[in-house]
């Protein structure tokens, strides 16, 4: 039988459909907002006395925002300095932390302020015009703005308000939470150790040099040590076709493009410090997040000329950097770091526009920036040195002013391009199961030249299908193929060819699937969406869970299975190295809480429903395993296989987490496409599906009350667990 293929294209404005988060009020560049420090002056003084300059102790104090006429309050923050080399200067950067003594508070989105001085930097700017480019160009960068700062009513100057990086950076930015963050700072330099992750948890000045910032109960540093040992130990061809498995390496190389233009040598590059690495469970790779970005643009405490330093040797070269170095050995990534100079340069940097911009910020803080009485103190920059910082230097470590230093490092990276070509890059290929059993969606994001043409090369079950070959518009598009019913090895590659007449396969070797397979032997046996009283977990909370069956004969490793609740994220949250006996059941607490065990899944399951998978991988080839549509169902209901591994779901009143699956006499269960109460657990009113008679009783099965609609109020009875039956059916509702 033949099957049709349906082509999809999808046209996003960037090239990885990626949304970055708003400037809102609190990073406003139309306004400069003042922020108001009100602390007890027996807390300020003790805070500047030069033996706690470098303790990290939150102080109380109120927190005042006021801008565009807007005045928030906010009581009970915490108040520190920050930073490492700056805690000595007078005028101190700060960190005000809003979570410090409110578990979980948040402002305007954000946990923490990062406030710093720029003491640094005479024309005050160089920061936010890195991290304005850096956006500009799609990087996962700091939000910023100027902002000036009160403390107790004294002006204590301007300052450059950056978004910290933490949980909820990534969450905005990458799309969720549950990877292990890394802060990275001197000597951090990526080089290899041991396979043993455990050595790279040594410190450096009383902090790990990579500092697990999320999930720290875990302490997991295997997937850091995979990517380090791979990075320096793979062989050529390895490095060259699997590297982007293990790394956003397209992403970093034009994070390291703007670093060698803008003159970041306190970075990894150079100084092996100020970055951060994430973990992405989405996509089973580390990103890499810039950080500090001060010295820059003529800044130099090092001696080199930031300016015409070559640009593919611009890291210190008588250290380890391998993450630079082997990229720059490798003529495909070399040509990619290439493409991405040329093209800021001929789009972004420099440009009348950029400069023009540069100019506009620095008048913009003028006014604050003059009145600020701390600015002069450490470097004794006066008002012309301000003033004039965009074309004059004003101290030995500015070695060219703002705009002087851009003049040459465009001269010299224009003569340092070597003159290469290069084939359309594909930056990502995603496969979306959401349209099983029917179709199959791949879609892939490009970026460099622009593709003239796109090709899906693909086999079902070794047998040839004709390409499909298209033209592309925009950098991103979608195949949406057509699945057989029976049991499909699906092969598959994706061929780009340029402008220039190069070509490019998203893969060295083509990806498998499969799909369909005949008795699948582990499955998906029962799951809870919302667990109030059903079985606690070690830690005594309440959680959704998935309980897995093994139906076959033999006992089965699961280190190589994923749990997946996103669709195009098949490999989200690896199973651990646990075995699961033939007849047995296995329990897993999808709480995203990765931190509290093993056995705790990187995600939840929505109450509402969703679609939640298991897969395999083995040798790059990735079978689904089992594939659950779980509906809506009541809190302390499960929905599960009729029997153990049986085919048929249904709705259980009474769950059955590590043990075999039936029905409970004298209860009835609750089918899939059943009515429905909301919201559960509930706070007062609950509503029905649909118009129903209903009764309410306690436990006992006293009766409450009973009536008609499609409304009930519970505003009168106590918190506790009661019975609601609709049309003979019954629910468990929590009341809070």
């Amino acid at each position: 039988m033949r099957h049709l293929i349906w082509l999809i294209f999808v046209f996003t404005q960037t090239v990885s459909a990626q949304t970055f988060p708003e400037n809102g009020i609190l990073y406003s560049h139309d306004y400069i907002p003042k922020i108001y420090i009100t602390i007890s002056p027996d807390s300020l003084e003790e805070l500047y006395l030069e033996e706690n300059w470098y303790f990290n102790y939150y102080y109380t104090a109120q927190f005042v925002f006021d801008s565009q006429g807007i005045t928030d309050t906010i009581e009970n923050i915490g108040f520190r300095f920050r930073g490492n080399t700056a805690r000595d200067k007078i005028k101190k950067s700060f960190k005000i932390s809003f979570n410090q003594y409110e578990s979980g508070r948040r402002y305007r989105g954000v946990k923490k302020l990062n406030l710093n001085a720029e003491t640094n930097d005479p024309s005050m700017i160089r920061s936010r015009t890195c991290w304005d480019l850096f956006r500009k160009l799609d990087v996962a960068g700091s939000r910023s703005n100027h902002v000036e700062v009160y403390v107790n009513g004294d002006y204590f100057g301007l300052y450059q308000n950056i978004e910290h990086i933490d949980n909820d950076f990534v969450e905005a930015y990458f799309g969720n939470n549950k990877g292990n963050l890394f802060k990275c700072t001197y000597p951090a330099n990526l080089d290899y150790i041991s396979s043993n992750s455990n050595d790279y948890k040594f410190t450096a000045h009383g902090n790990r040099i990579y500092e697990l910032k999320t999930n720290e109960e875990l302490d997991d540093y295997s997937n850091l040590a995979a990517f380090i040992g791979f990075l320096n130990n793979s062989n050529d061809e390895d490095f060259r076709c699997r590297f982007s498995e293990y790394f956003n390496v397209y992403n970093y190389l034009k994070i390291a493009a703007i670093d060698v233009l803008i003159g970041n040598w306190d970075g990894y590059l150079y100084n092996n410090n100020n970055f951060y690495l994430y973990e992405n469970p989405l996509t089973n790779r580390i990103e890499y997040i810039p950080y500090d970005l001060d010295n820059t643009w003529g800044i130099d405490w090092m001696g080199p000329n930031w300016a015409t330093r070559n640009i593919y040797n611009y890291h210190r070269w008588d250290q380890p950097r391998p993450l630079f170095t082997r990229l720059m050995a490798e003529p495909e990534y070399r040509d990619i770091f290439t493409w991405y100079i040329r093209n800021i340069l001929e789009n972004t940097y420099n440009t009348a526009e950029h400069r023009q911009n540069i100019e506009n910020i620095h008048d913009f803080i003028t006014a604050s920036a003059l009145s600020d009485p701390y600015r002069p103190l450490d470097f004794f920059f006066d008002e012309d040195d301000f003033l004039n910082a965009l074309t004059q230097t004003a101290a030995s470590h500015v070695k060219q002013s703002v705009l002087g230093f851009g003049d040459l490092r465009e001269q010299k990276a224009n003569e340092q391009l070597e003159n290469t070509t290069i084939a359309p890059i594909v930056l990502d290929v995603k496969t979306d199961f959401s349209n099983l059993p029917e179709a199959l969606s791949v879609t892939v994001y490009t970026d460099g030249p622009a593709t003239n043409t796109a090709e899906l090369v693909y086999s079902f079950n070794g047998i040839d299908q004709a390409n499909i070959s298209v033209t592309p518009i925009e950098n991103t598009l979608s195949f949406l193929i057509a699945v057989p019913d029976e049991p499909v090895e699906f092969t598959y590659n994706i061929q780009l060819t340029g402008e220039n007449a190069l070509s490019r396969t998203a893969f060295c070797e083509s990806k498998t699937i499969f799909l369909n397979q005949p008795e699948p032997q582990v499955v998906i046996n029962e799951l809870v969406s919302s667990n109030q009283t059903v079985i606690a977990d070690e830690h005594g909370e309440y959680d959704d869970w998935i309980e897995l069956y093994n139906a076959g004969d033999v006992a089965v490793n699961l280190s190589k299975y994923y749990f997946s609740d996103k669709p195009a994220a098949p490999l989200l949250w690896q199973l651990p190295d646990v075995t699961i006996n033939p007849g047995s059941h296995l329990l897993f607490w999808a709480d995203g809480q990765v931190g509290q065990g093993a056995m705790h899944t990187n995600f939840s399951i929505k109450a509402a429903g969703e679609q939640i998978y298991l897969f395999k991988m083995h040798n790059d080839e990735l079978t689904l395993v089992d594939h659950v549509d779980m509906p809506a169902i009541p809190t302390d209901y499960s929905y599960g296989r009729e029997t153990d591994g049986a085919d048929d779901w249904i709705v259980f009143a009474i769950p059955t987490p590590n043990a075999q699956n039936q029905i409970v006499d004298g209860l009835d269960y609750v089918e899939k496409d059943a009515l429905s109460v909301y919201p559960n657990p509930t706070q007062g009113t609950i509503y029905f599906s649909e118009y129903s008679k209903y009764r309410l009783s306690d436990l006992s099965g006293r009766k409450l009350k009973e009536g008609q609609g499609e409304t009930m109020s519970l505003n009168e009875l106590a918190a506790g667990i009661y019975l609601v039956e609709l049309n003979g059916k019954v629910f468990k509702i929590s009341k809070l």
